[in-house]
């Protein structure tokens, strides 16, 4: 199901019309049409398997919102939030609300400059207590190398976790300073892409 821009009515007309959504991809939402529909209860019933979140800046109760869905959700494997969407303190939320759960196999953080090193212990921490997490995308934020050496330390715990993306501006300092890194760098994919200067 694909909302661009919706109005809460449509958000809640779809979700209550149909059961049979896997992929829900949101773009371009307003507070309140997020609101309703991370706030439905139909939501939670559906058998979700995806969860994608584009260029929509998530409010605190939109974040809320979605943990509760994490946390309460049996069924979705995959959650994305890119363009611009989360910061910090949603991170932070979200980490928390994942540290249980046990479905989500993949979150996918691309392309989010507001995720500064003030997540990266969060990130190392839910790396360190999640148990079902297989791939992690972190390219395009603003974390730094500190905060992504923290992170490949987790790395070496969780055994879990196949593929973690990384932007290749901390590529040589993280092998250089890393002693480890030879035990981990099967699971570490960095960027190709140069980085863009508009960014």
């Amino acid at each position: 199901m694909y909302l661009f821009s919706p109005s809460a009515v449509q958000c809640n007309e779809v979700i209550s019309n149909n059961n049979n959504h896997k992929v829900i991809h949101l773009e371009s939402s307003s507070t309140n049409s997020t609101v309703s529909l991370l706030s439905s209860t139909k939501l939670h019933t559906l058998n979700l398997r995806r969860l994608e979140i584009w260029y929509t800046p998530l409010t605190n109760d939109c974040i809320q919102y979605l943990c509760i869905l994490l946390t309460n959700n049996k069924t979705i494997q995959q959650l994305v939030i890119s363009g611009r969407s989360i910061s910090d303190r949603g991170v932070t939320n979200i980490c928390q609300a994942l540290e249980h759960n046990s479905t989500l196999t993949s979150l996918d953080l691309y392309e989010n400059p507001l995720i500064t090193s003030t997540s990266g212990q969060d990130l190392s921490h839910l790396l360190l207590n999640n148990s079902s997490l297989l791939e992690l995308n972190l390219r395009k934020t603003s974390l730094s190398t500190e905060s992504i050496l923290l992170i490949l330390q987790s790395l070496m715990d969780n055994k879990k976790i196949r593929r973690l993306r990384l932007d290749n501006r901390h590529k040589e300092t993280c092998i250089n300073t890393y002693p480890n890194y030879h035990l981990i760098q099967d699971r570490v994919a960095w960027s190709l892409y140069p980085p863009n200067p508009w960014f």
